[in-house]
């Protein structure tokens, strides 16, 4: 298992590094920017997001000016986004916390990011992978879908993303160091390739050591 993680890693990176993806937020590397970024993200698009996100941090680049937002512009710049009064009142809600509990600063510790309004384990985890270049994976529902079909490996809980196991087996297959482009490739990966229906198993950069595709062949 050690040498297919090793080898999956290699074949994937080698793959993302030819197919990645540009979106604004991922040429920032402070906390803020990414924070709101994936708070942004949520039951949206990427292209939805990118349509505001310079926007948003231009009006508040800051926890302190996102609490004294006024309400009625922070709606109508995220309308395009949906659920506008919800993003509104969490955003804010997020930026007071920060000022108030942490002096306006964003903090870089996980038990702490943790207790954020809006700011979960996947959330929390990408801002020590991208703001401090720690080895953590973004689990969510494409990067379990991919360690499914190319390990089969599979959570025995309701909910995959609340499996610590499930944690603990993604972030072993990151190569150390390279946290940051192996997350981001998973997420382009499992965008363009390992996609949730007819996925590109005959393009897939990674199927000789995939699970899912052997069984697919048979």
């Amino acid at each position: 298992m050690v040498d297919k993680k090793k080898m999956f890693a290699d074949l994937l990176l080698n793959w993302w590094d030819k197919n990645k993806r540009d979106f604004p937020w991922r040429r920032m590397n402070d906390s803020y920017s990414i924070l709101i970024a994936e708070m942004l993200l949520r039951k949206t698009t990427a292209q939805q997001v990118a349509g505001i996100y310079i926007k948003f941090l231009e009006k508040y680049p800051d926890p302190i000016a996102l609490s004294e937002a006024e309400e009625d512009e922070l709606n109508e710049l995220l309308r395009p986004l949906g659920m506008e009064y919800k993003r509104a009142e969490l955003l804010k809600k997020f930026g007071r916390e920060v000022r108030d509990l942490y002096d306006g600063k964003i903090p870089a510790e996980l038990q702490q990011l943790l207790k954020l309004p809006g700011v979960g384990m996947y959330a929390a985890n990408a801002v020590l992978c991208f703001a401090f270049s720690e080895d953590v994976p973004l689990l969510d529902t494409n990067f379990i879908r991919v360690i499914n079909r190319v390990f089969g490996v599979e959570s025995q809980k309701p909910r995959a993303r609340n499996d610590n196991k499930m944690w603990k087996f993604a972030k072993s297959l990151i190569p150390q160091n390279k946290g940051k482009y192996f997350n981001l490739a998973i997420l382009d990966f499992a965008a363009l390739i390992c996609t949730a229906k007819k996925p590109e198993c005959s393009e897939c950069p990674v199927r000789s050591v995939c699970e899912y595709y052997k069984e697919k062949e048979k």
